[in-house]
């Protein structure tokens, strides 16, 4: 038996999720560590339109990003997934964007682990 059996799409959307936000973190780490790299416009994970596109059934995927022609090939990161903004790095905002997103990974969790323990509870019964 597959764990699919056990999960319901409300699971799978937060184990999504959780994934995308972990993305979204690196994305922001990596546009304060450029902060001072001339030239450099933060990059943006747009994640309401991953949530539209996913709960379309554009199952986006996050992959390798090939940045030498010696490199494995993997799949490319989605364009609806990482896009260059245009503006510069602005300090404040990217903290604001790194504890908002702390804050949703965070929520995600609990959600995951409230559905859970709602599956040990049916598995093992209510042993009260």
């Amino acid at each position: 038996m597959s764990w699919d059996s056990f999960t319901d799409g409300a699971m799978r959307l937060l184990e999504k999720s959780l994934s995308w936000r972990v993305r979204h973190q690196e994305i922001i780490a990596g546009n304060i560590a450029n902060l001072d790299t001339p030239n450099y416009h933060r990059k943006e994970m747009d994640f309401q339109n991953i949530l539209e596109s996913y709960s379309k059934g554009n199952h986006l995927e996050m992959g390798l990003a090939q940045t030498n022609p010696g490199h494995i090939k993997g799949p490319q990161l989605s364009n609806a997934l990482v896009q260059d903004t245009s503006e510069e790095v602005d300090l404040d905002q990217e903290m604001v964007r790194m504890a908002d997103n702390q804050i949703s990974y965070n929520a995600s969790v609990q959600m995951l682990i409230k559905k859970l323990d709602y599956l040990r509870t049916v598995i093992e019964g209510d042993r009260k």
